[in-house]
């Protein structure tokens, strides 16, 4: 597994940067994204965060098209951290975050 902690936590990380991982490496990270994000929805909002689940890890193939989608989207919008645009596209599966 890699990591990239540092380089992915600065506020000047943005899209185009995240596009030069290896995809291993971004899959990794737009996993632990959504899981966490669906984690921590769950908490307040028990069925965004099922929705969440629902959405993304049904299974590794619906994972992975999953993958690619948030990667076609982090593209469309590489001036921004790829967490927004993580967050974006789960909000428009499956509701806003409150």
């Amino acid at each position: 597994m890699l990591f990239y902690p540092q380089v992915s936590a600065a506020e000047t990380f943005t899209g185009a940067e995240f596009l030069t991982w290896s995809q291993s490496g971004q899959d990794s990270y737009i996993s632990t994204s959504v899981t966490m994000a669906a984690l921590v929805a769950g908490r307040s909002n028990p069925d965004q965060g099922a929705c969440i689940d629902a959405w993304y890890a049904q299974s590794e193939a619906l994972a992975g098209q999953r993958n690619e989608e948030i990667r076609d989207t982090i593209a469309r919008n590489a001036e921004y951290h790829p967490s927004a645009v993580i967050l974006l596209v789960m909000e428009g599966a499956c509701g806003a975050f409150e």
